[in-house]
């Protein structure tokens, strides 16, 4: 029992070592950079002479080598790179380099004359780099958004509103979660499934911590659906942990792939590893019901399902999309970039819709959501006939 003890005390110890020593980097870091900062202030108002080359040298090796500065000091000292941190550093002062180089460049002299057209268009690109850098880091996300599918069927005789939300991902739940979750309470669904992923620490010694931070909420939150509340497992909890997640609530885990009749809707939870499993879930129960599938992953749409709606999550629509292409990674592998985000048609005509996710990697991962704003899903089931599907 002493043992034990000792064993935990010396891992909140341990943790408690690592995040003094990760928030110390990252003041270090920073305040080597803003010292930078300020050299590049103090040039342009003193207005040196022609050092303005020594001047965008440094601006461009500091660009180069702020993600070289952060991994390596990660690296060393951590054990490994803290990718979030680079980000931050090229985000803010990245853009503060870009604008100082403008500013500098203007006062240079070709053939006794003024630059003008090239120190404009770095100014412009600097204020588009902020602008950017802002959106992905500081306003999308948090700036969660409700998304809507009214999806019709003669398989049914009275309506059933549906919330579907995902990858709540929280590292320390707070002012945000609250918020979803009043969201989501303030729907007045008929039903609420989770999607899975609800928590990720940045050590295993987290978890206990997050855990309850986030009950705490879900409790708070008291949701409640006339057909019920359910919940799938994701990757970052076991079965037991998201049992503990939603322990004195109103929600079901369902670690297993199992099925069951609600009214006039036919439900089928998959386990971890059946939505990952890229094979038809058959459902041998024939009957008129409607039929829909909640998987944590979209990996399990890419064979043929005996369902009309299929759920998922994970990939947090990419939480970068580039425009006119879509989501460079889709964190499910050989899963097709269009399917990562939103509704799509399958072959067999049913419908696959995935979240965006309520929150958004964490760690060392980039914590950052571009074009790709946070989401969770109101889906509204109608009786009608010969209807086409549609969401906004």
């Amino acid at each position: 029992m002493k043992r034990g003890l000792l064993k935990r005390q010396n891992n909140r110890t341990g943790l408690v070592l690592n995040i003094l020593l990760s928030v110390f980097l990252q003041a270090a870091y920073h305040l080597v950079l803003l010292v930078i900062d300020i050299l590049l202030l103090w040039g342009i108002v003193k207005r040196p002479p022609t050092s303005i080359i020594r001047y965008l040298n440094l601006s461009e090796q500091i660009l180069l080598a702020a993600p070289l500065f952060a991994f390596a000091l990660s690296w060393f000292y951590l054990g490994k790179t803290d990718n979030n941190l680079a980000v931050h550093g090229l985000a803010w002062h990245g853009s503060f380099f870009l604008s100082a180089s403008a500013v500098l460049m203007s006062r240079q002299t070709v053939n006794n004359k003024r630059r003008r057209i090239v120190p404009m268009c770095l100014f412009l690109f600097a204020l588009i780099y902020f602008a950017t850098a802002f959106d992905a880091l500081v306003y999308e996300p948090t700036a969660l958004q409700i998304k809507h599918l009214t999806f019709h069927s003669d398989k049914i005789t009275e309506p059933v509103k549906i919330v579907f939300l995902a990858d709540i991902q929280t590292n320390k739940a707070g002012w945000y979660e609250r918020k979803a979750l009043r969201m989501v309470r303030e729907q007045n669904a008929d039903l609420i499934l989770f999607g899975g992923d609800y928590i990720q620490g940045d050590e295993p010694s987290e978890e206990e911590s997050i855990i309850a931070s986030l009950n705490e909420i879900l409790q708070e939150a008291s949701l409640q659906a006339p057909l019920g509340v359910f919940a799938v497992v994701g990757n970052h909890e076991s079965g037991f942990a998201t049992q503990q997640i939603f322990k004195g609530t109103s929600v079901q885990v369902k670690e297993r792939t199992s099925s069951m009749d609600i009214g006039e809707l036919r439900l089928t939870f998959l386990s971890l590893g059946g939505s990952v499993a890229v094979r038809t879930h058959h459902d041998y129960y024939q009957d008129n019901r409607l039929r829909i599938m909640v998987g944590h992953t979209p990996l399990y749409a890419m064979a043929p399902q005996d369902a009309d709606l299929l759920l998922a999550g994970h990939t947090h629509g990419g939480q970068v999309q580039i425009p006119f292409y879509g989501p460079p990674i889709t964190h499910s592998r050989n899963l097709p970039r269009r399917w990562a985000s939103g509704v799509t048609k399958m072959a067999n005509g049913a419908l696959l819709l995935v979240s965006n996710g309520v929150g958004m990697e964490r760690g060392t991962a980039p914590q950052v959501r571009f074009c790709c704003r946070p989401d969770f899903w109101v889906i509204e089931l109608l009786p009608e006939k010969n209807a086409c599907p549609d969401s906004g």
